[in-house]
């Protein structure tokens, strides 16, 4: 996976399939962001518009390098859709008696540190501990929200507020106008292990906390009917 850019303008690449044995060519799924300002007039929450390449492909022409080609990614793909990149105030609330919410439903999050799907696995298996904890009743979907919206909310502000993954290309662009010869001058390698450990304990991802933690569900448990 590359990650070029900062807050502003940035370009995220990774494959999605294996190269093909014959001609090395794969699938690569690519993303070019661009940060508008809010008032802008620009369609929002459409998820399946078709994108004109030529509307952004100017901003990243010299975006060539001996490892990547961004501007030939952009000119290769067969079709191109534009979507928001939508943030959402925290809800105060999930539950009302036997419904609840779960997943973006629940906490949609500025899509940053590559947590959403997991966020919302994490929600399902917690509501099954409570229902088997509980039974199939209301108290089981409250102590679901108790026990999970004050995780997600933290994890939800922290994408907004660059506490994420992606903060340090803004770090560098702040630090040096990305122009550097070693990473190391520019942001230390603690500092770097620091942030990273933050986000992961934030988020649920530390492998440590993890692993010191009970099954969620126990084995052989069995829900109260």
């Amino acid at each position: 996976m590359v990650m070029i850019g900062h807050d502003s303008l940035r370009f995220v690449a990774y494959p999605i399939s294996d190269p093909d044995p014959e001609t090395g060519i794969a699938t690569i799924n690519w993303i070019a962001e661009k940060q508008f300002p809010l008032d802008a007039d620009w369609k929002k929450e459409d998820w399946n518009r078709q994108a004109d390449i030529n509307d952004f492909l100017p901003l990243f022409d010299d975006w060539r390098f001996d490892w990547i080609d961004v501007p030939a990614l952009i000119e290769g793909a067969d079709v191109v859709y534009e979507y928001p990149m939508v943030d959402r105030d925290p809800l105060p609330r999930w539950t009302d008696g036997r419904v609840t919410l779960m997943g973006d439903a629940a906490h949609p999050t500025y899509p940053v540190g590559s947590n959403g799907a997991s966020q919302a696995i994490i929600d399902a298996r917690v509501i099954g501990a409570k229902l088997l904890e509980h039974g199939l009743t209301p108290a089981a979907l409250e102590a679901y929200e108790a026990e999970v919206r004050p995780v997600t909310t933290a994890v939800g502000l922290a994408n907004r507020a660059g506490g994420g993954p992606d903060a340090v290309l803004q770090w560098v662009e702040d630090r040096c106008g990305g122009a550097f010869d070693t990473i190391d001058d520019v942001i230390p390698r603690e500092e770097l292990a620091a942030h990273a450990a933050k986000y992961k304990s934030i988020a649920g991802f530390s492998i440590e906390e993890l692993n010191a933690r009970p099954p969620i569900i126990p084995e052989g448990a069995r829900v109260n009917r």
